[in-house]
């Protein structure tokens, strides 16, 4: 599936990428649950605008390793403001989210506010959510 490539590619490019703001100044922790125990990592992409979510624009994202069935990613010094998740679990360590022959995905994904789409991502209002500019700690879970 198409979708699924996109998304695969917009979270790899986001995790390679660490450009953030430099006028920033807040802090969002991820805690994700749902994880496969002590088994491959999880990609993570943020997302600023509705803009970045639907092209995969992320501004920066993260490679968290798992240890466990829990995992907790930080962002430091972004700017407070409106935000969007999207990640996968890499449960090979591929670098790579896996599909089936029919482009579904083979590995756990998830979204901010544990959003669902439909044939694809879920809108950028579903997954949207706030990031204070005391700090966020916002929780999403692998189904």
């Amino acid at each position: 599936m198409m979708t699924s490539t996109l998304v695969a590619a917009a979270l790899m490019a986001a995790a390679a990428s660490q450009a953030i703001a430099e006028d920033a100044g807040t802090t969002l922790t991820l805690e994700i649950g749902g994880v496969a125990p002590s088994r491959g990592v999880v990609m993570i992409g943020l997302y600023d605008s509705e803009a970045g979510w639907t092209s995969g624009s992320a501004v920066t994202g993260a490679r968290a390793e798992v240890d466990g069935d829990h995992v907790t990613a930080v962002f430091a010094d972004l700017p407070a403001g409106t935000y969007g998740v999207k990640m996968y679990h890499d449960i090979n360590a591929n670098g790579e989210m896996d599909t089936n022959l029919m482009g579904i995905p083979s590995e756990p994904f998830a979204f901010s506010n544990n959003a669902r789409g439909r044939f694809g991502p879920p809108s950028w209002e579903a997954a949207v959510f706030e990031l204070s500019a005391d700090g966020t700690v916002h929780t999403i879970r692998f189904e």
